[in-house]
């Protein structure tokens, strides 16, 4: 006879793979239908972020003459994992909302949708990021085989845009107006992360707005790896990465379980 404890493991695994078969199926959904009927849709993918790059690299870089070394790269490290964060938030505020009918409707975890649009904007982000950051190591140089590390601060990355994606998502349920306080609050937020400037600018009084800055801990393991790599670097900004990104999600976690009972009645 099969455990009590078994047949619930098993159950649980079935579970998890069902809503994985359900969130990749609706990821592939979501692509087919943004880039349907348009043979440039991709290809904006890539030269949207290609676009902001020159005109910020060409302001900031150029006009504003910010004193970084190489700073085509150390723009690129941050800005590309910026532009994801956005437009990351931005979608995913309203997720929830969007897909009322049909989470009332059928058997199926809000997550899904959630993680779903958080792994279309991931899948359009990988490629615009490694084509630009093709093309600035072939203008800029710099020492490509650390690369083969750019999966540890991703994963990092994902994981806290998804914390703060599933705490917007839920509170748009209730206050329908979040989408617009975000929307002005990043643009707020983009002036405060270093992102186009090095924080060594930011005058001393002012460091513990980079502190408590939880943008700048999930983009500074990207500028260390690309930009200007040690070890000890690399180390400390992952670990703080990580406890930042772990701390969002424990935090989402709490949020959903207490709001999680009224969700179905006011989505």
């Amino acid at each position: 006879m099969v455990s009590r404890d078994a047949q619930t493991e098993k159950e649980i695994l079935m579970d998890l793979r069902a809503f994985w078969t359900q969130a990749w199926a609706l990821t592939l959904a979501n692509l087919k239908s943004r880039y349907r009927k348009t043979w440039v849709g991709f290809l904006w993918v890539v030269l949207n972020p290609m676009i902001a790059f020159t005109v910020q690299a060409v302001a900031f870089g150029h006009f504003l003459k910010i004193d970084v070394h190489q700073y085509l790269l150390y723009l690129v490290a941050g800005l590309l994992p910026w532009m994801f964060i956005v437009q990351t938030l931005e979608m995913s505020a309203t997720v929830f909302v969007n897909a009322g009918s049909l989470i009332k409707s059928i058997l199926v975890s809000p997550m899904v949708f959630l993680l779903a649009q958080v792994i279309e904007n991931l899948v359009n982000f990988i490629a615009a990021f490694l084509v630009l950051l093709s093309i600035v190591f072939a203008i800029e140089g710099g020492e490509v085989w650390t690369l083969v590390l750019l999966p540890l601060p991703l994963v990092s990355l994902v994981l806290g845009v998804f914390a703060l994606s599933w705490v917007l998502a839920t509170t748009q349920i209730f206050f329908r107006d979040t989408r617009f306080v975000v929307s002005f609050g990043l643009q707020i937020c983009f002036f405060l992360t270093p992102i186009f400037y090095s924080r060594e600018l930011i005058p001393p009084q002012w460091q513990w707005l980079v502190i408590v800055n939880p943008f700048f801990h999930l983009i500074a393991p990207f500028q260390v790896l690309i930009h200007d790599f040690t070890w000890s670097s690399f180390g400390s900004s992952l670990v703080a990465s990580y406890l930042v990104s772990g701390l969002l999600l424990g935090c989402a976690g709490w949020i959903w379980q207490r709001q999680k009972s009224l969700v179905y009645f006011y989505v």
